[in-house]
């Protein structure tokens, strides 16, 4: 059910500001997840389901309400942010099936296309979310994920350069272990990271975005090759202008890069349903 409504008074990139509401739904334990729905029009042609970084302990619709609402005032799709519940007091999957609860609310309630997203730690979810849906033969329109760490073990050798940027091999291994834990064998976890999936054929297209220096880059260059080899369409934009955690900058003078690719992706989206 909506539960409210409000604005900011603050104009967004000279526009108005972006109405907004909440609303509560079911999680797959019974538990209810926060959602905020942000409509920048009257009719959204599509909808866009994002989980917000965080390393899976931190973050929430309120931090990431400004980045959310600086988003959807550049385009015309609906952005849903997901209130997923965190580690360590949440385990594994609980994160990924409340992503993939909000996915299927939208599209009971919406009649548009469904695509999932996130940023960070919220991309490492919504590419769980994806592949519990391919997997119970759901229909998603597609991914987007912006810098997803997807390697526990963050063995890849752009996690090991001197002078790495944000954030610190040691300090996203220890996020992994508080989210995912450290007793059982990390790759027998359903759905923690597409890395330990053996196969990806039939998973939604997928868009990919990453920093040159970001220490996730290897990780999304390998995903993105092991999608491309199972034929799931993919697209990766390595941009120089994006860091990591540079989704929450929503300064109202200048587009966020992040903000801009996803919302080109989904008008291409809404302009050629069958061409990502």
């Amino acid at each position: 059910m909506i539960s409210g409504t409000s604005t900011h008074p603050r104009l967004i990139h000279g526009r108005p500001p972006v109405p907004w509401m909440d609303a509560d739904v079911e999680g797959a334990d019974g538990e209810p997840v926060r959602l905020r729905v942000y409509e920048p029009v009257a009719r959204p042609a599509v909808t866009l389901v994002w989980a917000h970084g965080g390393s899976w302990t931190r973050g929430s619709i309120e931090s990431w309400h400004d980045a959310c609402e600086a988003m959807a005032a550049l385009g015309s799709a609906r952005i849903i942010s997901v209130g997923y519940r965190l580690a360590p007091q949440w385990a594994h999957p609980t994160a990924v099936m409340d992503v993939a609860a909000a996915l299927q609310w939208s599209q009971q309630t919406f009649q548009t296309p469904v695509l999932a997203g996130g940023d960070s730690a919220g991309g490492t979810l919504a590419a769980g979310a994806a592949l519990w849906f391919r997997d119970n033969r759901l229909h998603l329109d597609g991914l987007l994920l912006a810098y997803p760490p997807l390697d526990p073990e963050c063995d890849a050798a752009s996690y090991h350069h001197l002078g790495q940027p944000f954030p610190p091999r040691a300090m996203l291994r220890e996020a992994w272990q508080d989210y995912a834990g450290t007793d059982e064998d990390l790759r027998a976890l359903p759905y923690l990271s597409p890395v330990h999936v053996e196969n990806l054929e039939g998973l939604c297209r997928t868009s990919l975005l990453v920093g040159p220096t970001d220490p996730v880059r290897d990780d999304v260059a390998h995903f993105a090759a092991r999608l491309e080899a199972a034929s799931v369409p993919v697209s990766v934009c390595t941009d120089p202008a994006v860091f990591h955690g540079q989704f929450l900058d929503a300064a109202a003078h200048r587009i966020n890069p992040v903000h801009g690719w996803v919302q080109a992706h989904l008008v291409q989206f809404t302009q050629t349903p069958d061409i990502y």
